[in-house]
Parts: structure tokens; C-alpha cells; sequence
């Protein structure tokens, strides 16, 4: 639009006449300004204000297609195991503490009610009385369900929805870095690419401890990384509920508070405010510690005991411990074994205890290796990747402690408990996903879909 044909449109607006037809003012319109306007000094004059440019918003996941295009391909690969493993979805899996311990909270018992009933589960005894050995958080889930089904919980459906929604907090956070295509390839290999997908298809008792930590650690780092502060203080919740399924999870609350100070102390604060500032977001995650601790000590006389010691398979031989330096070497050589190659096809009964080849069974510890090297080459590290790096390798370093690495499983599911912080060292350094990192990403989905589908065939299930 030209400035002739601007200035008889203002000129018509502003002094109700209609504008000539040779563009030129009518008097009255230069008549209505003052002579000094001409001749003020350009510092006088009102200026536009500068206008701060923000980031564009992201558009939440619900509302991206590539998300449920994941979703999609979860689902799909589940249900297909699923059918031809002939397994029921909303079946009751008998292996089930969590129920139990749920039916005897109803009862107002701490203690398994009935316990010596149940021979074929890992339960504590102690002072006569039978303990579920596990943490407790996830009984609490399975608590509201019992007043609709009772015992038959459908504990199966359970692990199906903690796989999901894992799913989407791995896709929530690595949209954060990442494209919304790479960020779906990226939660799908942290799903469907590791033993998690094994381990989801049945509801026992070991299957829903380490799906509800996978899932509230997941969890735990989508809320963390985003740009509300309600997400901050449910992401710090969920670490809380995950150490309430895994306690190794634990080593990662520095690594949360780090990450919520930085975020406070973005407005400007001093570190004394920030401080105090940070209170607010503790009390609830705080409040589960003390509720857990208790809940143990009513127990077991102990606020960090929930059972593992009195087991009778760690009570009989005091010489053997239930973790020690002395397993480590041990359980490192059962990770690096491989599978039988046998008529054509793989075997997994010989290596179904304690693991096997963790670079096969979950890929993303290779692609952690190489992430590792990168960022030492390109000087990369900040704080957060130093906490996250030295969470991981202490996780890990519990984990190798065990005794043993997992009875009747696929692959290593024990490494299973540090891939949701994997992934999030992997993806918070850089923008974009290498070439290299698809062939992986592949390779993981490809192998456990068709390990789950071998092992489940040969091995039965539970």
C-alpha cells in the first residue's frame, strides 16, 4: 500500500471528510498541528518502546502428531506380543504382593495377612510375622483398585499403562531438545528398545516395582525440564514415589535439586533467597520420605530397611550378604555373556538369571558410551551432566553389589531402573540426533521385540 493512498485514508478518518482526489491535505488537517512539532529535536520525540522477544511456545504434546504416532507403535507392538504369546491383558497375575499387602492395609495389618500361604513369594520374616520385601509405593496404587476387584486385581493392564506413560514423560522431555520426530524416535528406543518391554507383560510383583520407578523417574525428569513451576514440584514429587519403588533412585535428589535452584535462581535472586524460595517445592517430596521411612521402621525397626535383609535366602549364611564389593566382578562377567545360537535361532534359557549382554539387551548404554566421549572431546559438561553422570555410575555401582542381578528374565533388567536418566544425559546437550544413533535406536527396538517374543515362547511366563 502506497503513502499517497495512506495519507488520504488518515485524512478522511481523522477529520470526517471525504479525501481529494489528487491526495493532496485539506487545510484544515495541517492546520490542527502545531508549527513546533516540525522543529522538535529528535531525543524529544516519543520513541516506540522496545518490545522483549520471547521464545515461541511449544506446542504442548497432546497437540503434536508424532506423539501419538508413538504412542500408536507402542501399543501395537505390545498388543502383538501379547497375542501371540496368547497372554491376557486384564488377567491377574498370581506372583502379586503388592495386591496383598493392599488387601492387609484394608485389614489394618502391617504385616501380610495369611503370609505363610504364600510360599512362592519374597517375603520377609521377622518377629514370626511375613513382610513384603519391596518398597511400598506401589502398593498404594493397587490399593484403590482392590475395592473394586478384590484380590484379582488386573495387575497386567497395570504394567501395561506405567510402560505407557513412561512412554510419554521420555517423549515430554525430549521434546524439550529435540525435534518432535527425533523426540518419538528417542522414547520409543527408551521403551520398546530395552527389557522394559519384556517386563511389562505381566503384573507380578517384581514386573510392577521396577515399571512404577521406570515411570516416575521418567517422570521425575519431564516435569524438571519444563517451563512451569507446578511441573518442577511434580517432578520432584515423582522422584520422591520412584525412590518409594527403587530406593537406589535415590541418588539422583541432588541432581533434582540442582536443577530446581538453577531454575529459581534465573530471576535474579540472591542464593539465600533462592534458597528459602526452594522450600515450597520440598515439603510433598519431603512428607513421602518421612511417610516411607516410618512406614519401614514400623516394621522393621529401621527407617531404610524394607525387607531385602530378611529374606531367608540372606539369613541362612551370614557370610553371604545380600549386596557386597565382592559380587561385582561376578555379576559384571554375567552382563557381558551372550546368548546360545541353537538350530537356527537364539536361546535364552541359559542366560535368563542374573542377565546377559547389556550392550545387547539395552543399546542405549553403547549409545551412552559414545555421548560420554563427545562431550568430553567438545568440552560440553556443565553441574547438571557432572551430578547426572556421577549418579549414574553410582547407581550402577549399587546395582553390580546384588547378590544376584534378577532371577527368570530377558536381558538385564536390573540396568533397566538407570535408562530413564540415560537418556536424559544423552538428549540435554545437544539439539539435534546424529546419524549414528538411528542404526541403534533400530537394532534395540528390533532385538527386544524379538528376544521378548522368543524368550516368553521357550521360557513360558509368569
Amino acid at each position: 500500500m502506497n503513502d499517497r493512498a495512506d495519507i488520504k485514508r488518515t485524512a478522511s478518518t481523522n477529520n470526517l471528510q471525504p479525501a481529494r482526489s489528487d491526495g493532496r491535505l485539506y487545510e484544515s488537517d495541517v492546520s490542527n498541528r502545531s508549527k513546533a512539532d516540525y522543529f522538535k529535536p529528535i531525543s524529544n520525540m516519543q520513541m516506540p518502546k522496545a518490545v522483549a522477544l520471547r521464545p515461541p511456545k511449544r506446542r504442548p504434546i497432546a497437540y503434536q502428531p508424532t506423539f501419538w504416532y508413538g504412542l500408536m507403535m507402542l501399543v501395537l507392538a505390545y498388543l502383538g506380543l501379547m497375542s501371540l504369546l496368547n497372554y491376557n491383558l486384564f488377567g491377574h497375575a498370581v506372583h502379586d504382593s503388592f495386591t496383598l499387602m493392599a488387601m492387609s492395609w484394608r485389614q489394618g495389618s502391617l504385616s501380610l495377612i495369611n503370609g505363610e500361604n504364600y510360599p512362592y513369594l519374597e517375603l520377609a520374616i521377622h518377629n514370626g510375622n511375613y513382610y513384603v520385601s519391596f518398597p511400598s509405593v506401589p502398593a498404594l496404587i493397587m490399593l484403590p483398585l482392590t475395592f473394586i476387584f478384590g484380590e484379582n486385581t488386573p495387575n497386567t493392564l497395570m504394567t501395561f499403562i506405567y510402560f505407557m506413560v513412561a512412554y510419554m514423560a521420555a517423549y515430554k522431555t525430549c521434546s524439550v531438545y529435540r525435534k518432535p520426530i527425533e523426540a518419538m524416535c528417542l522414547a520409543l528406543f527408551m521403551t520398546l528398545g530395552c527389557n522394559m518391554l519384556q517386563f511389562s507383560l505381566s503384573g507380578g510383583v517384581w514386573n510392577q516395582g521396577q515399571l512404577t520407578s521406570f515411570m516416575f523417574t521418567s517422570l521425575f525428569a519431564a516435569g524438571i525440564t519444563g517451563r512451569r513451576k507446578s511441573g518442577w514440584a511434580s517432578g520432584l514429587i515423582c522422584l520422591a514415589l520412584a525412590v518409594g519403588c527403587r530406593p537406589f533412585q535415590a541418588v539422583y535428589v541432588p541432581l533434582g535439586l540442582w536443577l530446581l535452584y538453577r531454575k529459581l535462581s534465573k530471576n535474579g535472586g540472591r542464593v539465600r533467597a533462592t534458597l528459602l524460595s526452594m522450600i515450597p517445592y520440598l515439603i510433598v517430596p519431603a512428607l513421602i520420605a518421612l511417610a516411607l521411612g516410618w512406614y519401614n521402621y514400623a516394621r522393621f525397626g529401621s527407617p531404610i530397611e524394607f525387607g531385602h535383609n530378611y529374606l531367608p535366602e540372606h539369613t541362612r549364611d551370614p557370610n553371604e550378604p545380600m549386596m557386597g564389593f565382592k559380587y561385582i566382578w561376578k555379576n559384571i562377567v554375567n552382563l557381558l555373556r551372550l546368548p546360545e545360537f541353537n538350530e537356527n535361532r537364539l536361546e535364552f534359557t541359559n542366560v535368563q538369571f542374573s542377565g546377559f549382554a547389556f550392550y545387547l539387551a539395552n543399546p542405549i548404554y553403547v549409545t551412552l558410551i559414545i555421548t560420554i566421549v563427545l562431550k568430553t572431546v567438545r568440552r560440553k559438561w556443565d553441574i547438571a551432566d557432572l551430578l547426572l553422570i556421577a549418579g549414574i555410575v553410582i547407581h550402577l555401582t549399587l546395582l553390580l553389589m546384588h547378590k544376584t542381578l534378577g532371577g527368570w528374565q530377558f536381558g538385564a533388567r536390573y540396568l533397566c531402573d538407570v535408562i530413564p536418566m540415560i537418556l536424559f544425559f544423552c538428549v540435554r546437550w545437544r539439539r539435534h540426533t546424529s546419524g549414528w544413533e538411528y542404526p541403534i535406536m533400530i537394532f534395540a527396538i528390533a532385538f527386544n521385540i524379538y528376544g521378548a517374543a522368543c524368550f516368553h515362547l521357550v521360557s513360558g511366563g509368569y
